[in-house]
């Protein structure tokens, strides 16, 4: 069975869409992921693992379009060679449909300029 995954960032600053094939990507494999890690935010050890993994995914693969500048094949080519994540390109049950990054705003900056002595 497929299931889609679709995660918005602060509405719509940033997505991530995915495609789960659940016969590929098991619980089991999400769990082992899960526990990889050792995550700044800690996972919900009684929720759904998939569920779980694909939240940490989705703001790893954000991160890296923001950071890299990338699209959704961009993200897909760095996703090969992060150690401890599955490929986004389907091969493990995971395919990374779309994803755009955060895009920073001057306006939204905001400035603190404090005078000094001399």
């Amino acid at each position: 069975m497929k299931k889609k995954y679709k995660f918005d960032y602060d509405n719509g600053e940033a997505s991530a869409e995915f495609e789960i094939d659940t016969e590929k990507f098991t619980p089991e494999l999400a769990k082992e992921t899960l526990d990889f890690f050792s995550w700044d935010v800690p996972y919900d050890e009684d929720g759904d693992y998939v569920d779980e993994v694909l939240k940490k995914y989705a703001i790893e693969a954000v991160s890296d379009a923001t950071c890299n500048n990338h699209n959704t094949y961009g993200v897909i080519y760095d996703f090969e060679n992060k150690e401890g994540f599955c490929r986004l390109n389907g091969e493990t049950g995971i395919k990374l449909l779309n994803v755009s990054g955060y895009e920073f705003d001057d306006y939204k900056l905001q400035v603190e300029v404090e005078e000094g002595e001399g």
